[in-house]
Formats: C-alpha cells, structure tokens, sequence
C-alpha cells in the first residue's frame, strides 16, 4: 500500500512537474510574442514619429513658400489688377514694363501755363465745350444751367483725364491734383470774367 501511495504521488509529482514546465514553455512562448511585438510596435511608433517631424517640416516649408510666393494686402490687390490687365488684352511685357517704369510720385510745383475757355451754359454741353490740356491728356469743362447762376456755387468742373474716370466738381475755384505716370500736376480751375473760365496746370523743371 505504501508503495502504490508513493508511486501516485511520484505520478502526481512528475504530472505537476510536467504541466509546469508546460505552462512556463507557453509563457515564454507567450512573452517572446509579447517582446517581439513590443519591439515591432515601438519600431512602428519610431517610424511614425519620423514620419510626423517630416511632415511638420515639409509643412513649415510650404508655409513659408506659401507666404513668399502668395501675395497679400496691396500686393494682393496689385496683382489682381494685373491679372484684371492681362485678362483684357493688355499684353503681358507691356504691364511689366509699366510696372518696372513706376516710381515715387514727383510733385510738380514750376510756372503754371493758363488758359482760359468760355463757361458752358444750358441743359446740353456742345462737344466742343471747355479746353484741353496737355495735348489732349487733360480736359477740363466748366458748365452751368443759366447765364445769370453764381458761378461759386452753381458752377460744374469735370476733370477728364485719359485712362483715368472723370471726375466731377461743383463750385468755383477748384483746385485738383491729376497724377500723369510719375509726376503730380496741380490744377487750378478759376473764374475771373463773367462767362468765361481759367485752367492753370503746373508745370515740372
């Protein structure tokens, strides 16, 4: 009896012993897994990383090419007025040479030339009505609806300047800057004698 009890026991023993070993050979199976899927994903996550500090500097890089070829503010409206050129036929080397040709704005303040045109009265101007100036760049009309109106008052100035919309004053004298390429010209608009209008355009040195 002894010996069948030592014997089950040595049987169980060795069961015991065998399942163990089993179980540690699974576990190690287990965490050979767990440890190359650990090194796996921690190669993933560095690969990602990698990949996420490039994306950043291919973005910072696109930013500030972004910002240096896209123009804002006035260049913005600068270029949209070049495209607005362009897209009505205004050929392409032309608006670059207008470009290139721009400068500081020369005020020009030398001698005025004077000259003076009859006041256009009535309802309808003639098509010869008031004077150019500048052979032709400029012309400047001075109307009113009667004869006997008060011309610092009722009198109408239109500025016309080519290239340029005209523009439109009321009352005498006027006085009105017109801006030719680079150069400012001062323009007076007065009337000394009844029916009768002065322009005075200045002149540069």
């Amino acid at each position: 009896m002894l010996a069948i009890f030592v014997g089950l026991g040595f049987w169980s023993y060795q069961g015991g012993l065998d399942l163990a070993r089993s179980e540690v050979t699974a576990l190690e199976r287990r965490l050979d897994t767990l440890s190359s899927e650990s090194r796996a994903t921690y190669a993933r996550n560095t690969q990602l990383e990698g990949e996420l500090r490039q994306s950043r500097e291919d973005n910072t890089g696109l930013q500030r090419r972004y910002e240096r070829d896209v123009p804002t503010g006035d260049a913005a409206a600068l270029f949209s007025l070049a495209q607005a050129r362009i897209a009505a036929g205004v050929p392409r080397d032309r608006v670059a040479q207008l470009m290139r040709d721009a400068g500081p704005v020369q005020r020009c303040e030398g001698r005025a030339t004077s000259r003076r045109f009859a006041v256009a009265y009535g309802p309808r101007l003639p098509d010869n009505a008031g004077i150019e100036l500048l052979e032709g760049l400029i012309r400047v009309v001075v109307s009113a609806p009667n004869q006997t109106d008060d011309l610092t008052r009722a009198a109408t100035v239109v500025i016309s300047v080519v290239g340029q919309d005209p523009v439109t004053l009321t009352g005498l004298p006027q006085r009105h800057a017109i801006t030719l390429g680079n150069a400012e010209l001062a323009l007076s608009v007065t009337s000394e004698i009844r029916g009768f209008a002065t322009a005075s355009l200045s002149s540069c040195s």
